[in-house]
């Protein structure tokens, strides 16, 4: 009875711990991270800067959101805010712009994109800021990494062909494989398993998010109303994402990629970026 009291108890915190969403929000002409829950929409403000705090990142491992801010002289720079006691700390610290930052599947390892080299790029690191190893060597945009579930690759989109695509890297042969290769719009938002990726694509004149199946070529296209900007998924079947309305209001989202029923989480005319969930 303790023993399926203890799995019931673990069950239900895991749940709860997945009903959060954190978020970049223009709020007073500055960014700030906030996290939302799913059910109650309570609101928390992650970071308080005069400087803007963006995009972000939680480990469950670490129990910390990687995040990239300007708070460094007002350069773009990566930190890590510890959840349990609210320490801060400065992963890198270069006047060059380091950003997107992901935490890998163990916790282990950051990927981000820097233009430490000229342009941008991708690289990784260790969960403290050191061995930084450079993975793309390219004359052209190479950013917004994602890793997969398993850590041993990782997707990002590149202009190396003229236009946005999709590429993985293996990080241990380093093999390189394009993924998408047309003119339309492709950027990376996440893995939804081990063959399939979620992207960002143009859809009948709009930014849409579509499920790919890397092996296959195979598309799903989850529609929505608005433009979507930014999307994560998550191991549930949920993708959360901001996407912008007629209006010109862009807000938080959460969709299940099999019944496609949509949640407004936020509701606010305050800009929007880079959701993740908060698990």
């Amino acid at each position: 009875m303790k023993y399926i009291i203890l799995i019931l108890l673990s069950t239900l915190t895991n749940h709860l711990y997945s009903q959060k969403v954190l978020y970049a929000e223009l709020n007073e002409n500055n960014w700030d991270i906030y996290s939302i829950s799913f059910e109650s929409k309570t609101i928390k403000r992650i970071t308080n800067d005069s400087l803007k705090d963006f995009q972000s990142d939680y480990s469950k491992s670490q129990n910390s959101i990687v995040f990239d801010s300007y708070r460094d002289a007002n350069t773009r720079n990566i930190f890590t805010y510890n959840v349990y006691n609210k320490e801060i700390t400065q992963l890198t610290k270069l006047k060059t712009r380091d950003g997107h930052p992901v935490w890998s599947p163990d916790g282990r390892k950051i990927a981000f994109q820097s233009s430490r080299t000229g342009n941008p790029e991708v690289f990784i690191m260790d969960a403290n800021g050191e061995n930084v190893e450079q993975l793309t060597f390219n004359n052209e945009f190479d950013g917004i990494p994602k890793w997969s579930p398993n850590g041993k690759r990782v997707a990002f989109s590149s202009n190396r062909d003229g236009s946005p695509n999709i590429f993985t890297l293996n990080l241990e042969t380093k093999e390189l494989v394009q993924i998408t290769s047309n003119e339309s719009y492709n950027f990376i938002q996440d893995w939804v398993s081990e063959t399939e990726i979620l992207v960002i694509t143009d859809v009948s004149e709009k930014r849409q998010m579509q499920i790919l199946d890397i092996n296959e070529g195979s598309t799903k296209t989850i529609l929505t109303e608005g433009n979507v900007t930014y999307a994560r998924c998550n191991k549930n079947g949920q993708i959360v994402f901001t996407q912008k309305a007629i209006s010109g209001e862009i807000n938080v989202f959460l969709i299940d990629y099999e019944d496609h029923i949509i949640k407004q989480l936020t509701n606010s005319d305050n800009e929007k970026r880079f959701p993740a969930f908060h698990i």
